[in-house]
């Protein structure tokens, strides 16, 4: 069937076109709206502006097509081959790509939101600018991919490869990140609020000046990670390792930090107003100066911990361990007589003699 015979069949209300042979073939400006052409050969064919929405091209072969400012919103084009098909400032909107071949792949300008490329392959792929709101990358390869200023809100990337992918200036609102390594990155600056990175890894990463408000950070490992300046309101990083990371002047009010290693840690001047440290490792932790107003220790271990100069009004030291800790009530807001001796009530006996309350 040549490209005359299959509008013809069009035209007469056929759309069933499975196995069709148009390698080559052009099909500009045309309107093809739900039809099928699975396990067909459209390599290197130019369908510039034509209109594929709702089309069915599971498996079909569309190598090095041109696909410009074609409309293939909704269209269904798992384990196709597009390898490095041209779909410039094409209309993917809600189509689907799982397990499709797009190494390579020309998408500058392209409408994005709601595609998944569920474990499709994407090494190359150059999204630069992209609106990918609520895009499904789960398990897909996106090695040596562009994702500089895109707009990630709501895409799940949780089980992608994402080694060398260019992520400066992403927008990662409420974005699904679970289970991702992104150790070594810089996301300095970055607009991370309300993601979903649990049971992740971001060691000896920068997160200098990060927004990360609402984040749900449960299990993953910030080891060595410089969190300077970052917002943390409300984050939860419960058993998370923050050992030896450096979290000087957070904002991280009301945040969870239950049950997380936070080995010297560093939170000097941090306003940790609220926070739940509840059962954490925090040994040799450093909050000089910080505003620990109203936060909770409750078994905590704070062995070696230096408390110099910060506000622990109303803070819960109930069943911590604090040998050896440095306790110096903030010159602004001293902890009351009361406080002091209750203190001292909640450290077990043996421990007396090492903590030391400096005046």
């Amino acid at each position: 069937m040549n490209e005359q015979q299959l509008l013809a069949a069009y035209a007469e209300g056929d759309r069933a076109f499975h196995n069709l042979d148009l390698p080559a073939g052009k099909l500009i400006g045309i309107h093809f709206n739900q039809a099928t052409f699975n396990d067909s050969n459209f390599a290197q064919g130019i369908f510039t502006r034509s209109d594929f929405s709702y089309c069915y091209f599971y498996g079909a072969d569309l190598t090095e097509a041109s696909l410009y400012g074609t409309n293939l919103s909704y269209a269904k084009l798992d384990q196709a081959n597009l390898l490095r098909a041209n779909l410039t400032k094409a209309n993917l909107q809600g189509a689907s790509f799982r397990h499709a071949n797009l190494k390579q792949a020309q998408l500058s300008g392209a409408i994005l939101t709601w595609v998944s490329f569920f474990r499709a392959q994407l090494q190359q792929v150059n999204f630069k600018g992209a609106n990918l709101r609520g895009i499904n990358l789960r398990g897909a390869n996106l090695t040596g991919a562009d994702l500089s200023w895109t707009n990630l809100s709501e895409a799940k990337l949780s089980g992608a490869i994402l080694d060398k992918v260019n992520l400066n200036g992403a927008r990662f609102h409420g974005a699904y990140l679970n289970a991702l390594d992104f150790s070594g990155r810089d996301f300095s600056g970055l607009g991370l609020t309300a993601v979903k990175f649990n049971g992740g890894k971001c060691n000896d990463s920068i997160l200098i000046g990060a927004n990360l408000t609402g984040s749900q950070l449960r299990l993953t490992e910030f080891i060595k990670t410089n969190f300077k300046k970052a917002c943390l309101n409300d984050c939860n990083f419960l058993g998370a390792n923050l050992s030896r990371a450096n979290c000087e002047q957070v904002e991280a009010i009301a945040a969870t930090f239950t049950e997380a290693n936070l080995r010297q840690s560093n939170f000097s001047a941090a306003n940790l107003q609220g926070a739940n440290f509840s059962g954490a490792d925090l040994r040799g932790a450093n909050f000089w100066g910080a505003n620990l107003e109203g936060a909770n220790f409750w078994g905590a271990n704070l062995e070696g911990a230096n408390f110099i100069g910060a506000d622990l009004t109303s803070a819960c030291f109930d069943d911590a361990n604090l040998a050896g800790t440095i306790l110096k009530p903030s010159p602004t807001a001293p902890l009351a007589t009361s406080q002091l001796l209750s203190l001292f009530d909640l450290i077990p006996q043996p421990n007396l003699t090492k903590t030391w309350f400096v005046s």
